[in-house]
């Protein structure tokens, strides 16, 4: 006997809920078992189990200065680095306690130059380069720069927001030694750069601007000063060495700018009677003018409030005094 057309379409009903269910079922499954599973990527990269003696905090070794070094790797910092798809053997050898390591920032910069030769090359020009090169310890590196703790194993890649070398993030990272007046005084550097740079347009313009890169399009340290090829401010071919070089700087930025435009930058120096007198009382006016300005209309205000108020002050009169009798 042939089913009519009613229950084969309640049969074929029936068969796809039934198939709803189990896709459902399935999914589920699948989800729970992803949700509770432990992912452990550094194991991943961690080919030669170097992890299982590093992951201890207390693991350390005398450099060649005599000073403790702490050989812990944090997993989570590697996790989350630019190298985590790259085996510790690439940087290490594959035999790391038979190569003397002296641990120093020098040589550091050289294992970071074996595969970033270019950027390495160019950073040992550098006023930073060249100061390490005579010993210089105070000088910024690559890990001082792509580091957020300053440790190679947690380089995070310049793209992203959290990076010390992100666009939004690169005055900050450089005011760590540049806002440091101690440092700074060590070299006479006394301008508090880090400092007049975030009252500048562009500072402020940074700080309060978006953090999508495409957005990012003000100037920081780096567009004036450069990245790996930082040259001293007193060396002639630094970007801000003359006036020339700093027309040329700001013309980069902004097209046809020209001379007189590089004359209207202060530096990072604070306007003074000394120095830029103009621009010093110019700006101070300003100050007062505003000011003033604040409190004639508060007391504007007040005076039109006071005008408006009802004041329903009722005085007593007086109670004559009675004459003395004689």
């Amino acid at each position: 006997m042939e089913d009519t057309p009613g229950v084969n379409e309640q049969k074929e009903s029936s068969r796809m809920k039934v198939f709803l269910v189990m896709a459902g079922m399935a999914m589920a499954i699948l989800a729970a078992v992803l949700a509770f599973s432990k992912v452990d990527s550094a194991y991943a990269i961690d080919q030669t189990g170097c992890l299982s003696c590093h992951s201890n905090y207390k693991m350390t070794k005398a450099n060649g200065q005599g000073q403790q070094v702490s050989l812990y790797v944090a997993e989570e910092a590697l996790q989350a680095s630019a190298h985590r798809y790259i085996d510790c053997t690439t940087c290490h050898t594959t035999k790391p306690h038979e190569v003397p390591t002296p641990l120093t920032k020098l040589s550091l910069a050289q294992k970071c130059g074996s595969c970033h030769d270019y950027q390495f090359q160019v950073h040992r020009e550098s006023v930073h380069g060249q100061q390490l090169l005579r010993g210089n310890l105070d000088v910024a590196t690559c890990v001082d720069c792509h580091s957020p703790t300053g440790n190679p194993h947690s380089v995070i890649r310049v793209l992203e927001a959290q990076a010390p070398a992100y666009k939004k993030n690169q005055a900050q990272t450089c005011g760590k030694c540049h806002g440091n007046e101690e440092l700074m005084s060590r070299y006479g550097i006394v301008e508090k750069v880090y400092e007049s740079y975030m009252r500048s347009f562009h500072g402020k313009a940074t700080r309060l601007g978006s953090s999508d890169l495409s957005k990012l399009d003000k100037a920081s340290c780096i567009n004036c000063h450069g990245t790996h090829d930082i040259k001293s401010v007193s060396d002639p071919v630094a970007r801000v060495a003359g006036l020339e070089n700093l027309a040329r700087t700001c013309e980069s930025c902004h097209p046809g700018a020209g001379m007189e435009f590089a004359k209207g930058f202060p530096g990072h120096e604070e306007a003074s009677p000394k120095h830029l007198p103009a621009v010093y009382y110019v700006g101070r006016f300003f100050v007062w003018l505003t000011a003033g300005v604040l409190a004639f209309g508060a007391m504007m205000v007040t005076l039109e409030l006071t005008r408006l108020i009802p004041i329903n002050i009722k005085v007593k009169p007086r109670k004559k005094a009675r004459p003395r009798e004689k």
